[in-house]
């Protein structure tokens, strides 16, 4: 359609993220404007029962990876627990080199993912956590390796979002997201890219 961007399927699904290596993950925290601050291993989150999500990875450079089936926990339900007072998230990186804010009630709709496609989350995909953003955002509002959740009160923009035009990171009405029943393995090769500073481990998503 004429004026329109259109969203492409890459041939394979890349792997991007600014840390020049894989970082070390040691929980979860939550803490900032909260009643009861909290750190979460893998395996307490895991006891607070996994559910099954199709998640789509939208990235603003103009490519999405549809229908991927991600085993985890919704964030709501750990924001349920610590019982927020602020108004927005800011969702940080284990390596302290990536974080991205979003609105409260937005970020409690997304999702914090430790399996994909019936199999535990790999490394260069953000495992062993990742917080998935809500449907509606770009890709970037979500964070590989997520080991902390600061619930402040004014927005606070991370890498991406102080370097876009728009660092609320909500798709625009006039992007066509392509549609297709069609799933391809994480285990298809994965090409290689390289994007500005971001260091490519595989080929994909750096927060994307």
């Amino acid at each position: 359609m004429p004026g329109r961007r259109v969203q492409r399927i890459p041939s394979a699904w890349p792997v991007l993220h600014l840390e020049a290596s894989v970082p070390s993950w040691n929980g979860l925290t939550v803490r900032g404007m909260v009643r009861h601050p909290r750190r979460w291993t893998l395996e307490d989150l895991k006891a607070l029962g996994a559910v099954e999500r199709r998640e789509d990875i939208h990235c603003v450079w103009g490519w999405s990876e549809l229908g991927h089936r991600w085993e985890g926990i919704p964030l709501s339900v750990l924001l349920d627990v610590c019982e927020p007072e602020g108004s927005w998230v800011t969702v940080v990186a284990s390596s302290d080199s990536y974080s991205s804010c979003i609105p409260l009630e937005d970020a409690a709709s997304g999702f914090l993912a430790w399996g994909l496609d019936g199999r535990p989350l790999a490394a260069e995909r953000g495992g062993p956590m990742r917080y998935l953003p809500p449907a509606g955002y770009w890709a970037y509002k979500g964070v590989k390796w997520v080991a902390e959740l600061v619930v402040v009160d004014r927005f606070a923009p991370g890498f991406w979002e102080s370097r876009v035009a728009d660092p609320l990171g909500r798709i625009p009405s006039d992007v066509l997201i392509p549609q297709t029943t069609e799933h391809r393995s994480t285990a298809s090769p994965a090409e290689s890219v390289t994007l500005g500073s971001a260091q490519s481990v595989e080929s994909g998503e750096s927060g994307e």
